[in-house]
């Protein structure tokens, strides 16, 4: 246990080192959300207008937990290898799977932060309300949901260089969230692009961040995801498997 609060405090050092880089991946979707929120709801019923706001500001807080997930944590990753330190950690007493969920702790902890931030900005700014419930059932549903793109990120980090890493972080994290709903919804896409969203990660964790407000639970979108989550993990244990190997 004391080897593992070491590591935590280790990577909450880094969130003060990285703190610009912090406020950058929430501030911008929460300019979005105030940017976007501002104007496209107009020619809408108050009512319609109410629930466009508050749609946009769960998806909004969805875009901004994905970039720790994109950007944070595999070049997170990929400075402690180009430094060594997880060299050194695979040849200490320390088990790699402490290692691995220190990481993991603290992008949850940026989750909750990005959704916290976009959240209070809805409420007061944009002046959204629900019930506690809904406030409480959204975070808990966009934290879960956030989690199942870990395994994406840590595929990323499987990139021979930071340029390369970048380029493919950036494409997937922007293409992702424009395609699968987050920016804005798919109906607005032609048939064939909508068929596409309707295949992407993202187009699920939308459809389960926004099924309290729905009739029924996206039992089946959660699933995919899930899916998802699980074949990006296992492939990234077979690259890490093969790469130990050479």
């Amino acid at each position: 246990m004391r080897i593992f609060k070491a590591l935590l405090k280790m990577e909450f050092l880094l969130t003060k080192r990285q703190l610009a880089n912090l406020i950058m991946a929430i501030g911008m979707p929460v300019a979005f959300f105030l940017f976007f929120s501002g104007f496209m709801g107009e020619g809408l019923t108050k009512a319609m207008e109410a629930i466009y706001v508050r749609n946009y500001m769960i998806t909004m807080a969805g875009f901004s937990s994905l970039s720790f997930a994109f950007f944070t944590f595999p070049f997170s990753m990929k400075d402690d290898q180009l430094s060594n330190r997880m060299q050194l950690l695979r040849h200490s007493p320390v088990p790699m799977w402490q290692y691995y969920l220190a990481k993991i702790i603290r992008i949850l902890f940026y989750y909750c932060l990005a959704i916290t931030v976009v959240f209070l900005t809805g409420h007061i700014l944009r002046q959204v309300s629900m019930p506690i419930e809904q406030w409480m059932q959204s975070f808990l549903l966009l934290l879960g949901g956030a989690t199942c793109f870990i395994p994406f990120g840590l595929l990323v980090s499987y990139f021979k260089n930071t340029e390369l890493m970048s380029m493919v972080a950036n494409i997937c994290y922007m293409s992702l969230a424009v395609l699968g709903g987050m920016w804005m919804p798919i109906t607005m896409f032609p048939k064939w692009l909508q068929g596409l969203s309707k295949l992407t990660p993202t187009y699920h964790l939308t459809q389960v961040i926004l099924s309290p407000f729905a009739n029924s639970f996206a039992g089946f979108s959660l699933i995919i995801l899930i899916g998802y989550g699980i074949i990006m993990l296992v492939i990234a244990y077979l690259l890490s498997q093969k790469r130990h190997s050479i």
